[in-house]
């Protein structure tokens, strides 16, 4: 398992950033950002967050150093949700999410199409 540290360190990287210039992006002092990224410190849960809010990772990006919605994933609520969903345990809330949300971009997808072909 990847240390945290080298994980925000790869975000850091990543976005082109210096350890001052994210410092003041996040409001963590430059020398917190620095002990994190060397693994002396563990992030405070606030700091985690501010991190995590920032680059738009959820927090397991910390601690594992990868998940599926690093780069694609924008909307940290829609991600809540389908955490949400899965956390319920139950198959057929599941099924019935899925479905939902393959008819709203069906219906997004046809409205579009209307849409150019009016114009």
């Amino acid at each position: 398992m990847n240390k945290l540290g080298d994980n925000i360190r790869v975000l850091r990287k990543e976005s082109g950033l210096s350890i001052r210039e994210l410092s003041l992006k996040i409001g963590i002092s430059h020398n917190t950002l620095a002990a994190y990224e060397r693994n002396v410190v563990i992030p405070t849960v606030p700091n985690a967050v501010k991190i995590c809010e920032f680059f738009k990772v959820p927090v397991e990006y910390l601690i594992y150093g990868k998940t599926v919605v690093k780069n694609n994933f924008k909307d940290n609520e829609l991600l809540a949700l389908a955490i949400d969903v899965i956390e319920l345990k139950n198959d057929e809330s599941l099924d019935l999410s899925k479905k939902y949300l393959k008819k709203v971009i069906e219906n997004f997808k046809d409205k579009k199409k209307l849409i150019e072909e009016v114009e």
